[in-house]
């Protein structure tokens, strides 16, 4: 099972007296854990059915990367949880590696079977990009052949 740590931004004032600078400092708040039911965020239980939809709208930062000079700590993912009740809520998450997200396939085509995962954002974290590659992995997760089932 991985785990993803959670992180949430907080205001802190930097320079003379906090006046001149108000910068953002992300603050640990937990961990996210996927699991085919539901969602563990923070020691909160969400199931899936509590869930509208689930997006991964940044999901490429990882621990060591090189980014014009700096080397990230990779916390700047980002997925966004929309409450049936259409509420959102964000959370930043690290990866220790570059593609670790990957490492939750199983959940993420289990999301994208309930309806709460765009098959878009699915493919974008799997790495897919060739056409026949995602009609093959379309095929495959919804035991289809050429469109008719099997």
């Amino acid at each position: 099972m991985n785990k993803f740590k959670i992180y949430e931004y907080k205001e802190k004032a930097s320079g003379l007296l906090g006046f001149f600078k108000r910068k953002s400092q992300k603050v640990p708040l937990g961990e996210i854990i996927f699991h085919n039911d539901k969602v563990l965020l923070a020691g909160r239980e969400i199931p899936l059915d509590e869930l509208q939809r689930i997006s991964f709208a940044q999901f490429q930062d990882y621990a060591g990367r090189n980014d014009e000079g700096k080397v990230s700590e990779g916390n700047n993912n980002v997925v966004e949880l929309y409450w049936s009740n259409s509420v959102k809520e964000v959370c930043c998450f690290a990866l220790e590696k570059r593609y670790q997200l990957r490492d939750v396939k199983q959940q993420l085509i289990t999301y994208y079977k309930a309806g709460k995962l765009d098959f878009e954002n699915l493919i974008l974290i799997l790495g897919l990009e060739d056409y026949n590659a995602v009609q093959n992995f379309k095929n495959s997760i919804l035991g289809t052949k050429d469109g008719k089932e099997i």
